[in-house]
C-alpha cells in the first residue's frame, strides 16, 4: 500500500482550487482512505515539499493544479545535487485544478475530481522521460531545472514573459493567444545557432524554437504532434522567421495539429540540444519563465513515474 500525501496549489484556477478544496479531498478519500495534504504557500515551494517528502518515506505524491504545480512536484523527485530520483519507485499524479493544464490534457487525465483520483489509485506507474535545461556557457554549468512538458526559447517566452505582468485572478483560457497577439506587434526573430547530438548543427532566424516532452503548449495549441513523453527523445520544433499576418494566419495549424504541414516549420528528434544566440533569447518551461541562452537541453529517459 502507497504512502500518500496531496500537495495543493489554493492559488491555482485563478484561486478557486482553495475554495474547491473539501470537495477534492472527498474525491480522494472515496479511492485513499489514508492520506496527509498540505497547502503550498509560494511559488516554487512544491518542489522543496516533494522532496522532503520523499525522503521522509512517501512513495505516491498527488499535485492538485495545473501543469506548474506538476512541474514544481516533479522537479523534486530529483537530488538537488544530481540527475537522480530519490525513491525509484515513488510515483506522481495529478487532480487537474488550474488554468493551465496543457501536458495535464495530453495525458488524458479526467477534469472531474472523482475520476481523476480512481485514475490515480487503479492505474499503473508508468515511467516517462524528463528534461533537463542546463544554463550556462560550456565553462559554467551549474544552474539547471527539470520540465515534463514543453520548454521554448524566442517568441513562446516572450509571451509567457508579458503574461506574467497579469494579476493570475485575470487569467483565462484564452489568455496565452491574446499574449501571443499582443507580443507577435512588437517582436522580431532571433538568430539562433543549434547543436543536435553533439553532431548536426543549424544557424538561423527562427521565430521560436520548442523542445518538446509533450505535445500541447499555450493553452491548446499541438506544437509537436508526434511527440511522444516515454521514447529517449525531444520533438525539437523549429519555426522560421513569418510576417505577423502569417503568424496569425497559421495559428490554427497549432490547435488543429497540423503545424508541420507549413514549410517553415522543422521537426527534428534529438536527446540533446545545445542552443547560443547573439541575441537576449528567453527561455520559458512548462509555462514559467526560465533564464536567456545558452543554454543546454538534455532528456533523461523514463526517469519518473507518473501514475496514469
Amino acid at each position: 500500500m502507497n504512502k500518500v500525501h496531496v500537495i495543493v496549489n489554493p492559488f491555482s484556477a485563478r484561486g478557486q482550487t482553495e475554495k474547491r478544496w473539501e470537495t477534492i479531498k472527498h474525491a480522494i478519500r472515496a479511492h485513499f482512505r489514508e492520506f496527509k495534504y498540505i497547502f503550498t504557500e509560494k511559488p516554487r515551494q512544491a518542489t522543496e515539499i516533494a522532496r522532503e517528502l520523499l525522503k521522509q518515506g512517501f512513495d505516491l505524491l498527488i499535485g492538485v493544479g495545473g501543469d506548474g504545480t506538476l512541474n514544481e512536484i516533479s522537479n523534486g523527485f530529483f537530488n538537488a545535487q544530481s540527475d537522480r530520483v530519490i525513491n525509484d519507485d515513488a510515483a506522481v499524479g495529478i487532480i487537474p485544478s488550474g488554468t493551465g493544464s496543457d501536458f495535464i490534457r495530453f495525458m488524458k487525465i479526467p477534469r472531474e475530481f472523482e475520476k481523476s483520483a480512481a485514475r490515480i489509485k487503479n492505474s499503473l506507474n508508468k515511467k516517462i522521460d524528463i528534461g533537463k535545461i542546463t544554463y550556462g556557457s560550456s565553462v559554467e554549468k551549474n544552474r539547471s531545472q527539470y520540465f515534463i512538458n514543453v520548454a521554448d526559447f524566442g517568441l513562446g517566452a516572450e509571451v509567457i514573459r508579458n503574461i506574467s505582468k497579469i494579476k493570475s485572478s485575470r487569467r483565462g483560457a484564452f489568455t496565452y493567444y491574446r499574449g501571443l497577439l499582443s507580443t507577435i506587434m512588437k517582436y522580431r526573430s532571433k538568430n539562433v545557432k543549434l547543436t543536435l547530438d553533439g553532431k548536426q548543427q543549424l544557424q538561423g532566424e527562427y521565430l521560436i524554437g520548442a523542445v518538446a516532452n509533450g505535445r500541447i503548449f499555450g493553452g491548446g495549441m499541438i506544437i509537436a504532434p508526434q511527440a511522444e513523453p516515454d521514447d529517449g527523445y525531444f520533438d525539437l520544433v523549429l519555426i522560421e522567421s513569418m510576417k505577423k499576418f502569417e503568424i496569425v494566419t497559421n495559428s490554427r495549424l497549432l490547435y488543429s495539429g497540423t503545424i508541420a504541414k507549413n514549410p517553415k516549420v522543422h521537426i527534428l528528434k534529438a536527446r540533446n540540444i545545445k542552443v547560443e544566440s547573439p541575441d537576449e533569447v528567453h527561455i520559458e518551461y512548462d509555462g514559467e519563465m526560465g533564464e536567456k541562452l545558452p543554454a543546454e537541453f538534455s532528456i533523461i529517459e523514463r526517469a519518473l513515474n507518473f501514475r496514469i
